[in-house]
């Protein structure tokens, strides 16, 4: 899905998005909606990515998302939360919901 499509889908029902952070690199978005779920792409169909949380925020805000959180991986070291310090775990903020 594109910021185009995704302003269209903003319109047409219900859409959440989940902006997502592993600590290392830039952040991508996970879009939510009664279709199903996926990650932002751009036009080439290449995974859209963000420089900072405040760009990715701005651009859900720009289409309209109403509901907005950050996932946040949280390193083995630094927090451990599960069986296993192998395991992927992630925290999730609430940023915006109306």
């Amino acid at each position: 899905m594109t910021l185009s499509e995704l302003k269209r889908s903003v319109r047409e029902q219900q859409t959440a998005a989940t902006i997502i952070s592993d600590g290392c690199r830039d952040y991508v978005v996970e879009i939510q909606h009664a279709s199903g779920a996926g990650i932002l792409r751009d036009r080439k169909g290449r995974t859209l990515r963000f420089p900072s949380l405040a760009e990715a925020k701005r651009a859900m805000q720009r289409v309209a998302v109403a509901d907005i959180s950050l996932s946040v991986r949280i390193a083995a070291d630094e927090a451990c939360a599960g069986p296993s310090a192998s395991e992927a775990q992630f925290a999730t903020l609430q940023l915006v919901r109306h």
